[in-house]
């Protein structure tokens, strides 16, 4: 189940120019609806894509497992959203120089599976980047 996750909003902003880590728990329905964690990712491969538009065929950021996506634990005390487990969290890193030439204004994302044979996409959403007044 690709679960939509929105980045940057008026409470929690984005800005450009400076480190950013986003986490991404992957989830699946069980049967009676809820939503429970997709199992230890370890050992599947990610890729993170970022596009200024969402039919855009040319990324303006990637990360991929092992490239700026590492496996984190689901942390219920600090992300009360997540649930808990081992490696089950895709954590994305996003350097503060990858966002430098970028304007503000709301960016989308996925991340998709790339195993051969288990393609698919996992998570997406939006990103909405604010330029803060610091140099």
């Amino acid at each position: 189940m690709a679960k939509r996750t929105d980045f940057g909003t008026p409470v929690a902003p984005m800005f450009l120019g400076v480190d950013l880590t986003l986490r991404v728990q992957l989830v699946k329905l069980d049967s009676a609806g809820a939503e429970v964690v997709d199992g230890d990712l370890t050992g599947r491969a990610y890729a993170f894509t970022l596009n200024d538009t969402p039919d855009a065929t040319t990324p303006t950021l990637t990360k991929t497992t092992g490239s700026g996506i590492t496996l984190g634990a689901g942390d219920t005390a600090a992300y009360p959203a997540e649930l808990a487990g081992a490696n089950t969290v895709l954590v994305i890193a996003i350097d503060d120089t990858d966002t430098d030439a970028l304007a503000a204004g709301t960016y989308y994302w996925d991340v998709k599976r790339t195993d051969a044979g288990a393609e698919t996409v996992v998570a997406f959403g939006t990103i909405t980047f604010t330029k803060g007044i610091s140099a």
